[in-house]
C-alpha cells in the first residue's frame, strides 16, 4: 500500500538545462568543471578534489559544492569564493546568473498531477539536493503561481542545504520517513538518480527511478495512483 509520493526535484520535476552553462562559465571566465564535473586531482574550488555532490542530473562537483548543497557555506561565502577564480570585472550578478543557468521550468502538467494525487488522498512531497541560490530561483520561476505554491502542492519540503543532509545519506531518508509520519513502506520516492533511489529503498521505502531520456516518464509511474479511487 502507498499512502505517500515523494518527489525528488531537479530532473525529475524541474526540467534542467544545460545548454548554457558553458557559455555562462566562459563569460566569468572560468571552467565548467569547476562548477559541473568531479575533480580528478585538486580543485580550485576545494581542498582535495575528493568531495561529490548531486548538481544538475547528478553530475559531481567540486567539495567546495558539496558544503554549500548542505548548508555548510553561506551563498555569500559561496559566491565569494567563486569570484575569486573569475575574470577581472565579473560581478556578484554575474555569479549567480551563471550558477541558475541549469534550472529551467515545471511544467504545469507535472504540478496538476501532484494535485490531482492530493485529491486522491495521497501525501505529497519533495526531498532535493539542492542549494540556497538554487532554492530561492526556483520558488521564485515555479513556485510562486496562485494554487501552486509550495503549501499547496506539499505536505513536506525537505532539502539538503536546510538539513544539512544530502541523499544518498540513509539518514535523510530517515528524517523524512518521521516527518512525513507514515511507514518507510508506504512512502514512494521517485529520483532520476539512480543511486538515491537505492540508498531509500535500503531504508525501506518504496523506490522508482525515473529516466529522463524517457518522455512521461513521471506520468507513467505515477498512472497506478492517479487512476485508483480515493484512499
Amino acid at each position: 500500500m502507498t499512502t505517500d509520493i515523494i518527489f525528488d526535484l531537479g530532473g525529475v520535476l524541474l526540467d534542467l538545462n544545460m545548454t548554457g552553462v558553458g557559455e555562462a562559465c566562459n563569460r566569468l571566465g572560468i571552467n565548467p568543471e569547476l562548477f559541473f564535473v568531479k575533480a580528478e586531482n585538486t580543485s580550485p574550488l576545494g581542498e582535495d578534489g575528493r568531495g561529490a555532490s548531486t548538481v544538475c542530473q547528478g553530475i559531481s562537483a567540486s567539495q567546495a559544492i558539496t558544503a554549500y548543497q548542505v548548508g555548510m557555506m553561506t551563498s555569500d561565502e559561496f559566491l565569494k569564493l567563486v569570484l575569486s577564480h573569475c575574470a577581472k570585472g565579473i560581478t556578484r550578478e554575474d555569479v549567480i546568473e551563471a550558477w541558475n543557468a541549469c534550472l529551467g521550468t515545471i511544467p504545469k502538467e507535472r504540478l496538476d498531477m501532484i494535485k490531482e494525487l492530493r485529491r486522491k488522498g495521497y501525501g505529497t512531497h519533495l526531498l532535493s539536493n539542492t542549494n540556497d541560490l538554487h532554492w530561492e530561483e526556483i520558488k521564485h520561476r515555479c513556485f510562486s503561481e496562485p494554487g501552486y505554491t509550495c503549501r499547496d502542492l506539499f505536505d513536506h519540503v525537505f532539502v539538503s542545504h536546510e538539513l544539512h543532509l544530502a541523499k544518498p545519506d540513509p539518514a535523510i531518508y530517515h528524517h523524512a520517513v518521521s516527518m512525513i509520519g507514515a511507514p518507510a513502506g508506504q512512502c514512494l520516492f521517485i529520483d532520476d538518480a539512480e543511486v538515491n533511489v537505492e540508498a531509500a529503498k535500503r531504508e525501506g521505502l518504496q523506490g522508482a527511478w525515473l529516466d529522463i531520456n524517457r518522455k512521461d516518464h513521471l506520468r507513467d509511474i505515477l498512472s497506478p495512483y492517479l487512476r485508483q479511487q480515493e484512499i
